[in-house]
């Protein structure tokens, strides 16, 4: 089953979303996806999080600080005066709930502790230079989209059912993952208890990456890996990229996050071919935030369809709710509230504020 997937992702599917080229131009669709819209509806989930400050977990703080760092690039911009007010507030509130950090990791000890403590802070996740506005590549855009045009006559239930076999295949794990994120983020002269040491004289550039043996190997391009997996490598090549390290080329890292959203491309295609699973919601969300924030965005990854899609599942409390903390009045394990799934409302954070700042920044 494994092998037949392999197949499908590599050169198409029965299913396939709309097609990338869906333009705005809708009404309706333009005005939901607009920037003041969607600024709108990224206060309402920031409310939530100030009303539970205290409850916030990491994975929703890491959205805000990416949310509240494309606020801080969107400023930087000549605005509407009243528009500037409103997203002015919105950056204040996020600041807010970005400081629970502080209190949450006083002496981080773990690898997730000091990853987390390093991420989430919106002055990590600005533009900076010519690392924003990347130009996509639409030569290879145009020849994935030929590729998955290539239909194959399987069944789509077996298709499914193939995916839902191997997407726990492969690897990082979570725990690699962040073992990996924090070999980037301190290096060799750092330790847990001084990760914020000032730079040497020579400026953050001169440092050099050095990466243990287990990392190259999980995060090896050559390696195949599905879902969750393939998202958090995505992510060590996007933090990669913004460490500047003096013995890493930067068209390297390019390509590296071009191939990985490749490859993430024909999972999100399936996903919304099926019309959004439940089950993959949370991943699809997290798979289009990372490939549209990359260095190296496909244009689908911009598709007005899909993120239409995806602001429809924010609820009424301004939240996104994982269905497996579904449940009358009861709070999952991965729930902020009933209403409310932490890691799936972190990357909707995250997501609302990029496509805002995406619209808003040329």
């Amino acid at each position: 089953m494994v092998l037949l997937l392999l197949i499908l992702l590599t050169f198409g599917g029965t299913v396939l979303a709309s097609s990338p080229e869906s333009t705005w131009k809708s009404e309706p669709v333009e005005r939901e996806l607009a920037p003041d819209a969607l600024l709108v509806r990224l206060d309402r989930l920031v409310n939530v999080c100030v009303a539970n400050y205290e409850d916030l977990t990491t994975d929703l703080l890491l959205g805000i600080a990416i949310a509240n760092a494309q606020l801080r690039t969107v400023l930087k911009q000549p605005l509407p005066e009243q528009q500037r007010q409103f997203v002015e507030s919105l950056a204040k509130k996020c600041d807010f709930v970005e400081s629970r950090i502080e209190s949450i990791f006083s002496f981080p000890s773990g690898a997730n502790a000091v990853v987390s403590k390093l991420l989430i802070d919106s002055e990590f996740w600005e533009s900076k230079g010519d690392m924003s506005g990347a130009v996509p590549d639409r030569a290879r855009s145009r020849r994935s989209r030929r590729r998955r045009s290539q239909l194959l006559g399987d069944d789509p239930q077996t298709l499914m059912e193939s995916y839902l076999e191997a997407i726990d295949a492969g690897g990082p794990s979570e725990l690699q993952s962040d073992e990996c994120l924090s070999e980037l983020l301190v290096n060799e002269s750092e330790n847990e208890f001084n990760t914020t040491a000032s730079p040497t004289s020579s400026g953050p550039a001169a440092k050099r990456l050095i990466l243990s043996r287990e990392c190259s190997a999980a995060m090896s391009l050559r390696k195949r890996s599905y879902g969750y997996h393939l998202t958090h490598k995505l992510l060590f090549y996007i933090v990669l990229g913004r460490q500047r390290f003096a013995n890493v080329d930067r068209s390297f890292v390019a390509d590296g996050q071009r191939t990985l959203c490749e490859a993430i491309l024909r999972e999100s295609g399936l996903i919304a071919g099926f019309d959004y699973p439940d089950l993959f919601r949370d991943l699809f969300m997290e798979q289009v935030f990372l490939c549209a924030f990359s260095d190296a965005p496909l244009t689908e990854f911009t598709n007005p369809a899909w993120l239409a899609a995806i602001v429809s599942w924010q609820n009424g409390e301004g939240c996104f709710k994982y269905y497996g903390d579904e449940g009358d009045g009861v709070i999952g394990p991965n729930a902020l509230t009933t209403h409310c799934s932490t890691h799936m409302t972190g990357v909707g954070a995250a997501l609302l504020g990029l496509f805002a700042r995406l619209q808003l920044v040329q």
